[in-house]
């Protein structure tokens, strides 16, 4: 590739996934007035980089299409362009596999002394085969695991907890290949000893 246009400013990273099989990728933009636009190749590992996306001129593009499984891991590269379509030095190379769609809106729903319980709305994965939730009380390092197969969407945990601790709780997706999703959506919450119940006012006649 020509070194006709300035470097671009940083390297490609991850930025999320958009759909089933399907990568989002950005990166800092080139500093050179004249670039027009951007390519990303790509290609599994082991293979050449023949595969080009175009991309107008942003900084963040989502590629379709790709094999999600524990085995297939692609490289990614992007390059500037100008209008006559001379090309940047490429960025690094990434290496990915591509990970499922996460769950949705998260939430605690109820909360005793002794355990969470908590919901969300399930991943639009075609593919989504189990939901994982990492907890424990020091972050990032959850270390308590519990899963649950799809389509269940509602979970009670009650091993692992700590009164009056603060817990963390991440939510990822594992889908039939085996490939789990980024973690989404960390929720928060203390373990407090249940309250009394509810204060009522009774007239005692004697």
């Amino acid at each position: 590739m020509k070194k006709i246009l300035a470097t671009l400013g940083a390297g490609i990273l991850l930025a999320g996934s958009a759909l089933a099989h399907d990568i989002s990728l950005a990166w800092n933009p080139s500093t050179d007035v004249t670039v027009a636009g951007y390519k990303i190749y790509y290609a599994k590992v082991g293979e050449s980089l023949t595969n080009v996306w175009n991309v107008g001129n942003t900084n963040l593009t989502t590629i379709t299409n790709l094999v999600s499984a524990t085995n297939v891991t692609y490289r990614f590269t992007c390059v500037a362009t100008n209008a006559a379509g001379l090309e940047s030095v490429p960025t690094m190379e990434l290496l990915s596999v591509v990970p499922p769609h996460s769950v949705k809106n998260p939430r605690f729903v109820a909360r005793s002394g002794s355990s969470f319980t908590l919901t969300w709305k399930p991943s639009d994965e075609a593919d989504a085969k189990t939901y994982k939730i990492t907890y424990g009380t020091v972050n990032p390092w959850t270390e308590n695991v519990v899963t649950v197969p799809v389509p269940t969407t509602t979970i009670t945990i009650t091993n692992g907890l700590v009164a009056g601790a603060e817990h963390y709780f991440d939510f990822t997706v594992i889908n039939n290949p085996g490939v789990e999703s980024w973690p989404k959506f960390q929720l928060r919450e203390k373990l407090l000893p249940a309250g009394p119940p509810d204060l009522h006012v009774g007239v005692i006649v004697n």
